[in-house]
């Protein structure tokens, strides 16, 4: 018995190509359109999450420890002080510091 020969033209058909083409097409267009609508219009949630999982404060009291010399005798000590601060959008909101002579002597 012989075997026919194939033709792989007879194998292809238009109307299958045409729908594979747009089944394709359609899922690039989804989702561009879903990485769109989370990119650029509502965005906020997700950077939500993100803050969530990766910004963290937290407060460690360190304490430092003295140093010695060899016979052990404390070279430096830490002692705590009372520490003076000042946020600059704090000041410059309440008006700023200006030209003043009580400011130049803290300088």
């Amino acid at each position: 018995m012989k075997k026919k020969p194939v033709n792989p033209a007879a194998n292809f058909t238009p109307l299958r190509f045409a729908l594979l083409c747009l089944v394709i097409l359609g899922s690039l267009l989804f989702l561009l359109g879903r990485v769109a609508w989370l990119q650029i219009v509502k965005p906020d949630p997700l950077v939500k999450q993100e803050d969530m999982r990766s910004l963290r404060e937290v407060a460690i009291n360190a304490p430092r420890g003295m140093i010695m010399d060899r016979e052990g005798r404390p070279l430096a000590v830490s002692v705590p002080v009372r520490a003076v601060w000042a946020d600059p959008k704090t000041v410059l909101a309440k008006g700023g510091v200006g030209f003043d002579t009580r400011w130049q002597a803290l300088a």
